[in-house]
């Protein structure tokens, strides 16, 4: 058979019966984020490991942004915006917290740490992102149909913000903790503060001693030193702070200027290059040589076995005895890598608190490192996933249209099953083999589209049975601790 493969982007967002990306493009395989289960085993740290402080709840500080004290005493025994606990402080108090980002807004509505919200939780804050937003709609059926952009019934963090982008809500991201790009160039964080016009973080200067009477004249004494005339006069203080810019808000208050398509690093072999916020969508078709490496993919992951999935789809128990590769190209999407690079950050964070937790309430975090694909593409020099949260490459057999729109909008649960059927539940499906991938595939003109994806696996729930209870095997993923399926 003939064979063209779209390799897709990554992006990581969801998890779900498995969150996929196709090949370098975030694809979800399952529920969007498959997080915790609000009742029981399964606290997710979600955004660090200190995101869902287990310590005890503290006042919160009355003063929030506005406070100007340093003294570490103050700063253990009250609660302040950037603090990780700060959100659950203000619960527990009763208060009316300030978000300092959109990672902040988000958490408010996900009480559980789960990963997800609910309508009825966004709805709380609507009013918020109207007020901070441009031209922020109503929230209607219609609204919210469009927000759940997986169809699974919960708005994810890499869908929220993407709302907030489009609609400018006037705050930063807060990407940098969960990337761990905390200690970026100071010009590259914005105050988060909403009614600061703060764009780039200035460690407050000293206020000169001699003020009027200065006659110094020197360059590096005018740029340690704050006068009279200058404007930050009135914010600078007789003794420097690091801590403190010149907008008169501390540093923690201060993120990442960066959203869309700017807010994440690209592979280096992508041809896009980002402009500013600009989002880019390309499919680029990749070198002769790679067209050979992905050749030797097809060829290490044949298998001459069949199914009866293969008859139910192509009515013939025949195997192909092989395949030719006919073109391949690059899917490089900003969105869809967003996506998947914030869902992976999610994961490794996630995988590192629970480590560090250990307490025995979890079974193991297993880990599959056996994946056909994987083995065989990262030999073939593609970048090496992470084995500790079940990063993998699959196939997904579809048809040429469908490839299209997955490449540009990503997986949508709302389609789960309308081609491969539901076996273990609503999902996306893959394939560590291309004969299981083709079997999927569609004929158009004896050429079949297969995707080559970059998948997210988490925790995984495996399944052996012949009939599967798929009603069970979804909320195990849904409700429960389990991010993907795999059936054996």
């Amino acid at each position: 058979r003939a064979a063209a493969m779209g390799c897709a982007s990554s992006s990581a967002e969801d998890p779900g019966p498995p969150p996929a990306s196709a090949s370098d493009v975030y694809i979800t395989v399952g529920d969007d984020a498959p997080r915790a289960s609000s009742s029981t085993t399964r606290r997710m740290f979600y955004a660090s490991k200190s995101a869902y402080s287990m310590g005890p709840v503290r006042p919160v500080c009355k003063h929030g942004t506005k406070c100007y004290r340093r003294n570490p005493e103050h700063l253990e025994e009250e609660a302040h915006p950037a603090d990780p606990d700060y959100l659950r402080c203000c619960r527990e108090a009763g208060v009316d917290p300030e978000f300092v980002s959109i990672r902040k807004l988000f958490e408010w509505c996900d009480p559980n740490c789960t990963g997800k919200a609910k309508r009825a939780e966004v709805e709380k804050v609507w009013d918020t992102m109207k007020c901070l937003g441009e031209d922020v709609p109503e929230m209607s059926d219609e609204l919210w149909h469009s927000l759940d952009e997986d169809g699974n019934g919960h708005m994810n963090f890499s869908e929220f913000a993407e709302f907030t982008t489009l609609h400018k809500v006037g705050l930063p991201l807060g990407l940098d903790e969960l990337f761990g790009t905390g200690d970026l160039d100071k010009g590259d964080l914005r105050c988060g503060v909403h009614s600061c016009q703060c764009r780039k973080f200035t460690v407050r200067k000293r206020r000169c001693r001699y003020g009027t009477q200065c006659y110094q004249k020197k360059a590096d004494h005018l740029e340690a030193f704050s006068h009279p005339d200058d404007d930050d006069w009135e914010f600078c203080k007789e003794a420097s702070d690091p801590h403190m810019c010149t907008c008169g808000h501390k540093k923690k208050l201060h993120s990442s200027s960066h959203v869309a398509a700017g807010a994440v690093p690209y592979p280096s072999y992508w041809t896009s290059k980002v402009d500013g916020d600009t989002e880019f969508n390309h499919l680029v078709p990749v070198e002769e040589e790679d067209v050979a490496r992905f050749q030797k993919l097809l060829d290490a992951t044949y298998s001459n076995v069949t199914t009866r999935d293969r008859v139910n789809h192509t009515g013939t128990w025949m195997v192909p005895k092989s395949f030719t590769l006919k073109s391949v190209c690059r899917n490089e999407n900003s969105r869809l890598w967003r996506k998947y690079e914030v869902r992976k950050a999610e994961l490794m964070n996630e995988r590192e608190a629970l480590d560090m937790n250990a307490s025995g309430e979890l079974e193991d975090y297993e880990q599959y490192t056996d994946v056909k694909t994987t083995e065989a593409w990262e030999s073939l020099l593609a970048d090496e996933l992470e084995d500790s949260i079940n990063e993998w490459y699959l196939f997904h057999g579809t048809s040429a249209s469908a490839a299209l729109n997955i490449c540009s909008s990503d997986f949508k649960m709302r389609l789960a099953g309308s081609a491969t059927g539901t076996l273990y539940g609503r999902g996306s499906y893959l394939a560590e083999s291309i004969t299981k991938a083709d079997e999927y595939a569609k004929d158009e003109r004896s050429t079949y589209t297969v995707l080559l994806c970059r998948v997210l696996g988490g925790r995984v729930r495996y399944c052996d049975e012949k009939t599967p209870d798929a009603e069970k095997l979804t909320n195990d993923c849904v409700e429960g601790p389990y991010d993907c399926i795999l059936g054996d």
